[in-house]
């Protein structure tokens, strides 16, 4: 044999070992192709918005496929067509040959004149239909393409037509040359609602590519994003926050959106995984990245945090957890292919959700995108919603039927307090929207104004911003909101520790002056049981079954209130204001609430309140105020921890700063400037800054954030009677812009 011989058998072995590779690799597409479909077939089987038996639909069939009493509608598909297809797979009509050819010819009409694009409905509800139906048919579908030609042509154009309506539904109603990835309709819970039905359409295609193209789209989801003041991007933040629906500013929104959003990407990831479209190890991480970082803290004892809740916070029933993240870990587990490190602290929060009445994580954390802290203990909860020209509050939807139609002020330094996790559930519909626990505003009458999608939610202040040690938090910002509806600056901040709250309030001006008064909000919650008081010096009871509502003027020496395990301490100021204590019995209007429910039904119920304000007055001028707030506490001991006290050593326009501790303190600095910690000890700082410092050892450590989000260092100088040291602060930047870094000091 010559070389030629063997150069030219040597390549005829080689291609054919490339085609039988090839079609190997085909065969074993298509086979994961089947595979994926049977799993999904027989699920999102439900009609909506019609109700028509399978005989009345049938005998309004034309043969052109369209129907003798209207033009195509997507009621259509979820209605008439999805109803047999339903009966289709319960075997529940007589002649399922004339009921599947029904489908067909009245599918493909529907297909051929759909009607005109409408968000969200066609691309969420319609396209999951018709995903679902051709699943229910498409074994028989198959089996029908063999018969004849005419009718393998039929079925591939039904097929083709179904494929390319999912893409029309992808893309908005655009072309692919027009349509932007970026949307925020293709982002997130928007990529979500539409993944299950894409990916069974893709399935049916018989085409690898078709999955090709969903799983590119899922993958381009998982980077994670970074929100300025000019991108304001939907996705997974470097703090682990979810943001969407971002017009005003960056929205937390991971309960809702990002919620739904792992929640479908995790049936992907089960149906595709061991298959050329299965997650990598990294994007399994960062699946366990969501819980870690980011859902697990936004639920106390199976109940949310209602001021991260977005347009779904005013619903009759509060937004719970039900057991769905424990059951979603343990899902991810099974499935996920995950680093060793993060699958131990998966583990650790199974056992924390091992109980959902219980549920809790013990720690501290703040949310750098989002502006954001919470504080969690084992009797106390706490999220301080707070507002800058980078982020807003909880959204509302448009018009009157807006969903979550009072959250205007929602995200205004709001301060959800949990003890049992069950305090506000039957208080919302007594509220006074406006006066939001937590929450510096004017009292006006009427109702708030509408901000959809956050878009009236804008605030002016660069400054906010915090730290979190693990178990120490600092919230902190210059209150200042755009609209002219709110009329209000202030300073204000936030600090935790142990089961403890304690918050702080300066320059508290109007920017115009009106007749309303201005309210700082302590709690409005569900009233149950006593409300005991020592206020002014002035101690009483309002029993249970009593409603009162009373004032006192001017807290001139500390003061306390006490009901449902909960503490509340006041502190005295000259420009504290008056305060205010309800014990009240409340009628409301759920319609009134959300516009998910009718105005034309009785939704009225009442409720009782027990509600802590100070009134600052109409004329306020630098008004200020100073509170504490203990969860999880009996009365005696709440009398007992009024002979230790933090120590307030600064609340004005330059530092508010606290001494929570022996050698241990929370400073926010507004500007540059110093003060005095304790005697013979000071601290200065060149730019403003956000500190926690504490004496370990004979070391100082420092944990220091950049509030304004856009300083490169800071200098800081500690000095102790005549000896002190300097060190600079670097702060992050990129994607980590606004994260605390620690540092220490030896003195």
């Amino acid at each position: 044999m010559d070389i030629k011989q063997s150069i030219k058998i040597c390549s005829l072995f080689v291609w054919s070992l490339l085609i039988s590779t090839s079609v190997f690799s085909q065969t074993s597409n298509s086979s994961k192709l089947n595979e994926i479909r049977k799993n999904l077939e027989g699920k999102n089987l439900s009609t909506r918005w019609e109700k028509m038996s399978t005989e009345e639909a049938l005998s309004l069939l034309l043969e052109n496929g369209s129907f003798s009493d209207q033009k195509p509608d997507k009621k259509q598909i979820t209605g008439r067509i999805m109803q047999w297809a339903i009966d289709y797979h319960k075997d529940a009509h007589s002649n399922k040959v004339e009921l599947r050819m029904a489908i067909y010819k009245a599918l493909q009409y529907w297909l051929d004149n759909r009607p005109k694009y409408q968000f969200p409905s066609i691309p969420f509800e319609t396209l999951r239909a018709v995903a679902a139906i051709e699943l229910v048919i498409y074994e028989d579908m198959m089996n029908d393409r063999l018969l004849s030609a005419a009718k393998e042509k039929q079925i591939d154009k039904l097929i083709e037509s179904i494929r390319e309506f999912s893409h029309w539904c992808w893309y908005n109603g655009k072309s692919s040359e027009k349509f932007d990835k970026a949307e925020g309709h293709n982002r997130g819970g928007n990529m979500g609602y539409r993944l299950w039905a894409m990916t069974a359409i893709a399935s049916c295609s018989g085409d690898p590519k078709e999955m090709d193209w969903v799983h590119q789209i899922v993958k381009e989801q998982f980077p994670r994003v970074l929100n300025t003041t000019n991108d304001l991007p939907t996705g997974f933040t470097p703090d682990g926050s979810w943001i969407q629906h971002n017009a005003g500013g960056a929205q937390n929104y991971w309960i809702g959106y990002g919620v739904h959003w792992i929640n479908h990407v995790l049936t992907y990831a089960k149906v595709t995984n061991k298959s050329n479209w299965e997650l990598t190890q990294e994007e399994w991480n960062t699946l366990a990245d969501y819980y870690l970082d980011g859902i697990q803290w936004y639920f106390y004892k199976n109940h949310g945090a209602l001021n991260i809740a977005g347009r779904h916070n005013a619903l009759k029933q509060t937004p719970l957890d039900n057991g769905a993240i424990r059951k979603d870990v343990l899902k991810l587990m099974e499935e996920g292919q995950i680093d060793s490190s993060k699958r131990a602290a998966l583990k650790d929060l199974l056992k924390r959700h091992q109980d959902k009445q219980l549920a809790h994580i013990d720690s501290t954390k703040y949310f750098w995108n989002t502006d954001l802290l919470i504080h969690s203990t084992n009797n106390a909860y706490f999220a301080i919603k707070m507002l800058s020209n980078r982020t807003t509050g909880c959204e509302t939807s448009e018009s009157e039927r807006a969903h979550g139609k009072n959250n205007f002020l929602s995200g205004d330094g709001s301060t959800i307090i949990y003890s049992s996790g069950k305090e506000y559930d039957k208080a919302r519909i007594g509220w006074n929207w406006r006066a939001w626990p937590g929450i510096t505003a004017i009292q006006k009458t009427g109702k708030l104004p509408l901000s959809p999608w956050g878009r009236e939610s804008k605030s002016l202040n660069q400054y906010t911003g915090g730290l979190s040690t693990g178990k120490q938090g600092i919230a902190a910002f210059k209150y200042n909101r755009k609209s002219e509806y709110v009329n209000l600056k202030a300073n204000k901040a936030y600090f935790t520790f142990d089961n403890k709250m304690l918050a702080l309030g300066n320059g508290i001006n109007k920017n115009q002056a009106d007749t309303f008064d201005v309210w700082t909000t302590i709690n409005q919650t569900e009233r149950k049981g006593d409300i005991h008081f020592h206020i002014n010096g002035k101690k009483g009871k309002i029993k249970t079954e009593k409603y009162k509502n009373l004032e006192f003027k001017k807290v001139k020496q500390l003061s306390w209130v006490y009901h449902e395990n909960t503490g509340y301490i006041i502190f005295p100021g000259n420009k504290t204001g008056i305060v205010k204590l309800f014990a009240d019995k409340r009628n409301g209007n759920w319609s009134d609430l959300d516009g998910r429910y009718s105005s034309k039904k009785n939704q009225i119920e009442s409720t009782s309140i027990f509600q802590i304000s100070l009134s600052h007055g109409s004329e306020l001028v630098d008004a200020d105020y100073a509170y504490m707030v203990i969860p999880g506490i009996d009365l005696k001991t709440l009398q007992n921890s009024l002979k230790k006290l933090p120590i307030i050593i600064q609340n004005n326009e330059m530092a508010q700063a606290v001494r929570y501790d022996t050698e241990s303190f929370m400073i926010v600095f507004y500007k540059s400037g110093e003060i005095e910690l304790a005697n013979n000890l000071k601290l200065s700082v060149a730019q403003p800054s956000i500190i926690h410092l504490k004496k370990v050892d004979n070391n100082w450590k420092m944990t220091v954030s950049d509030p304004l989000h856009k300083q490169d260092k800071t200098e800081i100088k500690l000095t102790k009677k005549d000896k002190s040291k300097t060190c600079i602060i670097n702060f992050p930047s990129g994607i980590n812009r606004g994260k605390s870094i620690e540092s220490t000091l030896k003195l």
